[in-house]
């Protein structure tokens, strides 16, 4: 699963770098280097969460800044994007040890302009830990149940001091890992960080340069169509286990039909099918595959920027009659207001790649794509999916 997330983010760093290279770049189109130093805590999330000093990052971003030559770049108002390399001293070595991570992002400008604004930066990757639970030599890791694990970024920045090819700025944020329920327990390493991040750019415009006002496009809403099939794994079990048991799949297959906004934006809602398979009932006898099966509503969105989407899903279950029995198993009691959260809300949250760019509006794509699916906001299982999608 883990090669096959690396395969999907190796083709979305490609699909970042190429879309922004034409032969009508401006004058402010560049690319970057910027070195972060952040320093901050890891946050509890249960009572007997192993306790740790600072956590210490360094982080090397290398992206393309202010590109103004895409449909998708003057919609977004101009965003950077890029990958981001992430080494992490975790505040307790014997238990965590460190963090290597690498992500894909997109950092929004909140303005016309480069000084004295707010920029906020979205990223969704990939860690790797070099400790783990182990049953015999780190039982207290109870959040990094594996190596590999996703890994989320919410940053918000502030410019202090902008040149000609330089940027300064403050930063803080969210970081979240985990590794989907493919390996129990995977309660999950949450982080808050602030920092300094200095940006180098071999390109940059007047600093007090201000970008056009977005151009007003005449781009009519389209229809579509939209198939979806997905392959993805779990360890059955809550968030602390049992650890050590066996990997179970799960396919999906899901139909649905929307809107594409200004072909930025696109708005779906349909149906997924869910088969759970090799699904055991607790009480010895074996649940039907109908009766292993889930059956919701989905209501989605997915943000296109270049070849590649950022897809989020949320949705109502219809049908899903093996969850109680799981819950009161691994969970605790289901007269609880988070069984019942997480019992009618599905979440997904990934990244798709499209084989044509869907700014030119072809009648017929397909994607590729990796995410992460929970019970509202606990993880369930980690998926590879292919889709097809067509314009009406």
């Amino acid at each position: 699963m883990s090669r096959k997330i690396s395969f999907i983010l190796l083709l979305l760093f490609q699909s970042l770098i190429s879309s922004s290279q034409t032969d009508s770049i401006k004058s402010c189109h560049s690319f970057f280097i910027e070195p972060e130093l952040l320093a901050g805590k890891i946050a509890p999330n249960y009572q007997q969460y192993p306790p740790s000093g600072v956590k210490e990052t360094f982080v090397l971003n290398i992206g393309v800044s202010n590109v103004d030559n895409k449909i998708w770049a003057n919609y977004y108002n101009h965003p950077d994007v890029g990958m981001s390399f992430t080494f992490s001293q975790l505040g307790n070595q014997s238990v965590f040890g460190n963090e290597l991570e690498i992500m894909p992002f997109i950092t929004f400008n909140t303005a016309r302009r480069i000084k004295n604004t707010w920029f906020f930066k979205v990223g969704i990757g990939a860690s790797y830990f070099t400790k783990h639970y182990n049953v015999i030599t780190d039982t207290a890791n109870s959040p990094i149940g594996s190596s590999f694990t996703w890994a989320f970024k919410l940053f918000l920045y502030r410019s202090l001091w902008v040149t000609k090819n330089f940027n300064l700025r403050l930063c803080g944020g969210f970081c979240h890992s985990s590794n989907g329920h493919t390996q129990l327990p995977n309660v999950g390493l949450n982080s808050g960080m602030i920092g300094l991040s200095a940006q180098f750019n071999t390109k940059s415009p007047d600093p007090n340069f201000l970008f056009p006002e977005k151009i007003k496009e005449q781009i009519p809403n389209t229809y579509f169509l939209q198939l979806r099939t997905g392959a993805g794994m779990h360890e059955r079990g809550g968030a602390f286990g049992p650890p050590g048991g066996s990997k179970y799949g799960v396919l999906s297959a899901a139909v649905s039909g929307g809107i594409i906004f200004k072909n930025h934006l696109k708005v779906r809602a349909g149906l997924t099918y869910r088969d759970y398979g090799n699904l055991l009932d607790y009480t010895g006898q074996p649940f039907t595959t109908w009766q292993a099966s889930n059956i919701f509503f989905s209501l989605g969105c997915e943000f296109l920027v270049g070849h590649f989407g950022m897809d989020i899903e949320g949705g109502i279950n219809l049908y899903r009659p093996f969850y109680r029995a799981f819950y009161e198993k691994y969970e605790g009691s289901t007269a609880t207001v988070f069984y019942f959260l997480k019992s009618t809300f599905p979440m997904r949250l990934g990244l798709n790649y499209y084989l044509i760019d869907p700014y030119k509006k072809p009648r017929f794509n397909v994607f590729v794509g990796a995410d992460i699916n929970a019970n509202f906001g606990q993880a369930d299982f980690s998926e590879i999916n292919l889709g097809y999608s067509i314009r009406l």
